[in-house]
């Protein structure tokens, strides 16, 4: 019984593992010829009792680690220090999503493609991306070149859908035209006008933000892990995540997806906000060291994510209807 509990919080942490982007680990080659549907891949997981008993109390031991949680006031009263102080950041969210932006155009613009790792370009394109990643982190000519970047988002998203799977991207890029805010920055400086007028859906921000992560997150869980399982799986097999915990390839893939598909839900809800997007900030940092991936292919993510655990769910968003129900 204690190797079963064991096995269903580990198995809850490792599947998170796998939110990382598929398709950056694996060959075209291998996405090619194991892309593709097969719900008896997935089913195959239900069909061992033991699969069934550790989704369940994996639940269960969640909620209830939860709960006592909860129940303590020690850490709630702790919890509540931390999110007051968190407020007080508010006037680096705009900070934190260029940082994110800046190093996302650089890296790309290096590695000589578009935004993503499945789009290779050739010149000029890496030189652009470079000079408006520098751009964002010098806070000059701020709104060009948020334009300019979101114009090469669309371009990357007509050359390939998958792009959907960064559409944190699109959300920061359209965050920081609405907040309007290049300081510190050079056109802060030089007195640069920005888009003041756009500044009054300020509060629609972490909306928006929640749209994107939530989104891109959901979009992976559906298209990498139930649409095509089995690229999923490959990932299992050469990273050897059965030797971590002792379950089939098929329970791996179901269980990431599943988890995936969940924080991506809560996020685009604003459903404890704070709290899954530091459980998400923790866990992808973790899948780096695992996979070994490239930091800038992700690296929005954590500015989004940061962002959200500043501002919480903001406008439409459960967090703040129970707040104000309360």
């Amino acid at each position: 019984m204690n190797k079963l509990i064991l096995s269903g919080l580990v198995l809850f942490s490792c599947s998170h593992i796998s939110l990382a982007h598929v398709e950056y680990v694996i060959s075209q080659s291998e996405k090619e010829r194991f892309g593709g549907v097969d719900l008896g891949f997935l089913l195959r997981a239900l069909e061992n009792p033991f699969n069934i008993l550790l989704i369940f109390l994996t639940i269960v031991l969640v909620l209830l680690i939860y709960f006592l949680l909860r129940r303590s006031k020690l850490f709630m009263s702790y919890v509540a220090r931390i999110e007051e102080k968190a407020e007080s950041y508010y006037e680096l969210t705009s900070w934190m999503l260029r940082l994110g932006l800046g190093i996302l155009f650089i890296g790309a613009g290096v590695a000589k493609v578009l935004i993503s790792t499945v789009i290779s370009i050739s010149s000029p394109f890496p030189f652009l991306e470079i000079l408006l990643g520098f751009l964002f982190l010098l806070g000059f000519l701020f709104a060009p070149t948020i334009l300019l970047s979101i114009i090469l988002y669309f371009l990357a998203l007509s050359k390939n859908f998958y792009l959907l799977g960064n559409l944190e991207v699109l959300a920061s890029l359209i965050a920081l035209l609405i907040l309007s805010q290049p300081k510190p920055g050079l056109d802060d400086l030089l007195g640069i006008p920005s888009f003041s007028f756009l500044k009054s859906f300020k509060d629609f921000v972490p909306l928006i933000l929640r749209i994107g992560i939530g989104g891109a997150m959901m979009f992976l869980a559906v298209y990498e892990k139930f649409l095509n399982p089995h690229l999923s799986e490959i990932v299992v097999h050469n990273y050897h995540l059965t030797s971590i915990i002792p379950v089939s390839p098929e329970m791996w893939v179901l269980s990431a997806g599943i988890i995936e598909f969940l924080v991506g839900l809560f996020l685009f809800l604003g459903f404890k906000t704070r709290l899954t997007s530091a459980i998400a900030f923790i866990v992808l940092s973790l899948s780096f060291f695992y996979f070994g991936e490239e930091v800038y292919s992700h690296v929005t993510l954590f500015s989004v994510l940061s962002v959200l655990f500043v501002t919480g769910g903001g406008k439409l968003s459960i967090d703040r209807m129970k707040h104000e129900r309360r």
